[in-house]
């Protein structure tokens, strides 16, 4: 199995719909993809273009030691889909002291149904968060998105350290970038002194189309399909699938 992880260090960084378009992309070249949402907020049903939040899901399934299988959200992309699930406070609090006290239990249910050639996009929550503790030791590539905004490079200080003792390598990736904006040039700049290699050396596009996409319940393929965006999540995916051959 080949774990993708992608982190954020802000809230509205485009991360959850990017491994929507990811785990898409990447089974339509012929893999079996898995995404996995581990971010409480449990969006990956609104991401699909589904009319309700699934209330099974990774969360319920491991504290009740169930099959994560049974928590799988059917859809028409082309990829397994498993939804953080509904979750009272009380269960979230128990499902973090687990992934905590003992990360193995996280490994291993996510390990379940794949083998060894399939992929699977694990959607993090917000960084800092101790499921990153457990998931990186498991990881193979790391995806950090990056906002064109002082706080989403300011913070990558603090994120850097921990990544390089992860055991994936680990990327930087910029959304919703305009070149047409000063700001957004030099915080380019910025992040590519600071990162070097590790900053992918295209960007993505900000684009209207994805909003309005997500918000009819369409595939931004079938919506928008001469999208600039759609192009940039194309590149990515061929990237990712040159890198992990």
């Amino acid at each position: 199995m080949i774990t993708l992880a992608l982190v954020s260090t802000t809230g509205g960084a485009g991360r959850s719909s990017l491994a929507a378009a990811m785990a898409q992309h990447l089974s339509q070249l012929g893999r079996k993809v898995r995404l996995v949402q581990l971010d409480a907020s449990n969006t990956l049903a609104f991401e699909l273009g589904l009319d309700e939040a699934h209330g099974a899901g990774i969360c319920q399934s491991i504290l009740n030691k169930a099959s994560l299988l049974d928590g799988l959200l059917h859809n028409s992309r082309g990829f397994e889909a498993v939804p953080f699930g509904q979750s009272s406070p009380e269960q979230h609090l128990a499902f973090l002291e687990l992934c905590q006290r003992s990360p193995a239990t996280v490994i291993d249910a996510l390990a379940e149904g794949m083998d060894e050639q399939d992929i699977q996009i694990l959607d993090l929550p917000r960084w800092p968060n101790v499921i990153h503790n457990a998931v990186l030791q498991m990881t193979d590539l790391n995806l950090v998105v990056l906002s064109p905004d002082p706080l989403s490079v300011i913070s990558l200080d603090v994120l850097l350290p921990n990544l390089l003792q992860s055991r994936g390598a680990s990327y930087f990736l910029m959304n919703r970038f305009d070149s047409t904006k000063v700001l957004h040039l030099d915080l380019w700049t910025l992040c590519k002194s600071k990162l070097g290699h590790r900053l992918l050396p295209f960007y993505f596009h900000e684009d209207q189309a994805l909003p309005e996409s997500v918000a009819a319940g369409v595939p931004l393929a079938d919506y928008a399909p001469r999208s600039q965006l759609l192009e940039d999540h194309q590149k990515l995916c061929n990237w990712i699938d040159s890198e992990i051959q």
